[in-house]
């Protein structure tokens, strides 16, 4: 059975990114931005200031204003140490991540909405039900979704985040109906807000899934904030027969990931 979704994390005034070049080309920078390693097109006006809290968007592994990501998935095969970008995954809709004009998420990295009110209090997730929580520091630790269904049934999922001392996302766990998945997060230097390498383990009823994904960096923008990255994916799978250490099956995938920033 193939793993049944896609494990891509995360996603910084006017200007708007495009990062849609065409699929094999590829950046010989791998760290900072070097300008002209992308095409840009900068519109920021002079003299405006944006009340703008950079939380949120660091804690997505962002820099800057932003305003709106767009994420799109290509599938991809291993050519040695490179991987050879092929057609859009399919059935996988684009990844959208948005920020109101004072750094608050609205929709984040897992299609979670949020709305506020004038005063950029959180008023309401999927549903008048949802609550949402934040530490000390303003970073989200929870979200938890409830809905009764038309039969009267409790329909809900949550998930819990943690940072590090960085601000930055360490790991996140989502729950379900009879499932339970956790994200650990393993970052390079200590001023990147973007993860080398991604570790998963979770549980859907009796089926187990393992997942050690490793990014790869071709293209950053302006802002320090990366349009382009390679999917080196490992996927195990097996079944919870109630052994210390149940049988997986081992599979390979390999992703390009392009992303469209707009900014404040």
């Amino acid at each position: 059975m193939k793993m049944r979704y896609f494990i891509f994390s995360l996603v910084c005034s006017m200007v708007v990114m495009t990062a849609m070049d065409s699929c094999g080309k590829k950046s010989t920078a791998t760290d900072a931005p070097q300008g002209d390693s992308i095409d840009s097109v900068a519109a920021a006006p002079k003299g405006v200031e944006i009340a703008y809290d950079t939380t949120d968007a660091t804690a997505f592994g962002l820099r800057g204003l932003v305003k709106q990501v767009i994420t799109t998935h290509y599938e991809a095969t291993s050519n040695g140490s490179s991987l050879v970008c092929g057609k859009r995954v399919e059935g996988y809709n684009d990844s959208i991540i948005t920020f109101n004009e004072h750094g608050l998420v609205t929709v984040d990295a897992y299609a979670n909405p949020y709305t506020y009110d004038e005063n950029d209090k959180f008023i309401k997730g999927r549903a008048k039900n949802t609550e949402m929580k934040r530490d000390d520091n303003g970073h989200i630790i929870s979200y938890i979704h409830q809905d009764k269904t038309e039969q009267g049934h409790w329909n809900s999922y949550s998930y819990v985040f943690e940072y590090d001392e960085l601000n930055r996302m360490k790991e996140y766990t989502y729950t379900g109906w009879e499932e339970i998945f956790g994200h650990k997060f393993i970052y390079g230097n200590d001023d990147d807000l973007w993860p080398v390498k991604e570790e998963m383990e979770g549980q859907a009823c009796a089926d187990l899934f393992q997942s050690e994904i490793l990014y790869r960096y071709l293209k950053f923008d302006d802002e320090g904030n990366w349009i382009e990255r390679e999917v080196w994916q490992v996927d195990k799978q097996g079944v919870d027969d109630g052994s210390d250490a149940p049988e997986m099956e081992s599979s390979n995938a390999y992703y390009i990931e392009k992303r469209q920033i707009t900014y404040y």
